[in-house]
């Protein structure tokens, strides 16, 4: 904890006059509202532009209320957004996206996520520093975080100044500054179990309407017929799904909350759905990794559970890979991604296999070209290879499916080396707060922390990773890391100059 500025405590007439003040703010936001729908209206816009423009204004006002609230919106409003389910969906676009619902102009190229966030981060500061009570929790991960962020602002600056394309240079680089902040703001903001209880179910609600569109889509535009295609949404899709599946495993070995246990399992059909219509390889073998880890953890804490549970598993595994190997349906998925491991790829995994390995080879060469400094942000990779047409993706020549090595080519062999120590701090600490953590909630929360970034930067060195919707969620999982230890320790929140002389356990409690 830093301790900016000395508090100071009102006194009652103080604390009514900032009460009076609140009320008028709170009504003059109501009143600009208006002022905004009636314009809204004037443009003649359709119903559903006002009701998104209304409801992400109640978004930014409830953020003013409890900054609280605006972490909790970005993370579940980003992890519902999905650019294949639903191209309209408006928060992760830019205000200059036609497609968007609230498209306001092509030169506004900000989205509503990004401002969302700033607004957030705007909200704390202000808000904290007026009240004198101003605490920055850094913990042990922001520094290397931040250390990371400044070598990508180099990077930025360097491709710029070598002729990069600065449009194409700030779309590879903008979602990777959302990280430290999200770190920061869930470092901060979430300040008790109940608070961190809340941001899990947000996550959770979120992944499980995700899961319901994608149930929808294979329904209403596929027809149920998964023959031929390749995928129902976004990559990223497959590895935020693992968030889920790991929390509900967790939820169960650490005797979570029924409710928690009860409601996942209720909602995990429509997620399992999802998860196997998009196809990804990469997403079933890092959840399985993921559940590996959590049997090896079974056996240094359950061994009786153990024995009970994995060979079990082990022999319906064994029986699921002999009866699908050769199935192509939708049932056969798991056992085609585990047999494209193997070495025996469909042609289409055949294919993907091949244009990796031409890629891998082409970083490979641009990295030896500059090792120290990278090409920059902006500039294309070497090509001494050719590799398949696939100009459908406007960014092929900048963007390589291999986001960790693709770090490197980028900022160069140092920055390289910032992910490198901030990916492995953040394991050595989550690791760390599992074995910390009470039995219970807690360790439910740290261990799904820790495999979700694990499983996510596994999933990296495979496939494109570091957009936003992931850069959101990887930075508030970190957060979430970085905070366990004074969650835990139940430290109170400070109490804000109205609320002096409230209860301080009703503030400790609070949601």
């Amino acid at each position: 904890m830093l301790d900016l500025l000395v508090p100071r405590y009102p006194d009652v007439m103080t604390v009514a006059r900032r009460n009076e003040r609140r009320w008028w703010i709170l009504f003059m936001a109501v009143v600009a509202l208006t002022g905004v729908v009636m314009l809204l209206l004037r443009r003649r816009m359709a119903p559903e532009s006002v009701l998104a423009f209304l409801l992400f204004g109640g978004v930014l006002l409830a953020t003013a209320i409890q900054p609280r609230f605006g972490l909790y919106a970005i993370l579940g409003l980003t992890l519902f957004g999905d650019r294949s389910l639903h191209p309209w969906y408006p928060f992760t676009k830019n205000l200059s996206s036609l497609e968007s619902i609230m498209y306001v102009s092509d030169s506004f190229s900000f989205s509503p996520q990004e401002l969302t966030i700033v607004w957030t981060l705007a909200v704390w500061f202000v808000r904290a520093a007026a009240e004198r009570r101003l605490r920055i929790h850094f913990g042990p991960l922001f520094w290397p975080a931040a250390i990371f962020w400044v070598f990508n602002v180099i990077g930025l600056a360097y491709g710029l100044a070598n002729g990069g394309n600065r449009v194409i240079a700030l779309w590879e680089v903008r979602s990777i500054f959302y990280l430290p902040l999200m770190l920061l703001l869930a470092s901060n903001l979430i300040e008790t179990r109940a608070q961190l209880n809340t941001l899990f179910w947000v996550a959770t609600v979120a992944l499980f309407a995700k899961g319901v569109a994608g149930v929808w889509y294979v329904h209403d535009v596929l027809k149920w017929d998964l023959e031929g295609v390749e995928r129902i949404a976004e990559h990223a899709m497959s590895i935020h799904f693992n968030f889920f599946f790991v929390l509900l495993i967790a939820a169960w070995l650490y005797y979570d909350s029924a409710s928690r246990r009860f409601a996942m399992v209720l909602m995990a059909p429509f997620v399992l759905f999802s998860l196997v219509a998009n196809f990804r390889r990469a997403g079933f073998l890092t959840l399985g990794m993921a559940i590996g880890l959590i049997v090896l953890l079974l056996y240094l804490e359950h061994r009786r559970l153990f024995y009970l549970i994995a060979p079990t598993g082990a022999i319906a595994m064994a029986a699921y890979l002999m009866i699908f190997w050769n199935n192509e349906g939708p049932l056969g998925i798991l056992a085609r991604a585990v047999r494209s491991v193997i070495g025996q790829p469909s042609a289409r995994d055949a294919a993907s296999n091949i244009y990796r390995d031409l890629e891998n080879i082409n970083i490979m060469f641009t990295i030896r070209q500059a090792p120290l400094t990278g090409v920059g942000f902006g500039n294309k990779f070497y090509m001494i290879v050719p590799m398949p047409d696939i100009s459908f993706f406007e960014w092929w020549e900048y963007i390589t499916h291999n986001s960790i090595m693709w770090v490197w080519m980028k900022i160069g062999v140092i920055g390289f080396y910032a992910l490198i120590l901030l990916l492995a701090l953040t394991m050595l600490y989550g690791a760390r707060m599992v074995r910390l953590m009470p039995r219970g909630q807690l360790r439910v929360f740290a261990l799904t922390a820790t495999l979700y970034i694990f499983t996510h930067f596994v999933y990296a060195y495979v496939d494109m990773s570091w957009e936003g919707g992931s850069m959101v969620f990887v930075g508030t999982m970190m957060g979430v890391i970085n905070a366990l230890p004074q969650i835990a320790a139940g430290k109170p929140a400070p109490v804000w100059p109205w609320r002096v002389f409230a209860p301080q356990r009703a503030d400790r409690d609070a949601g």
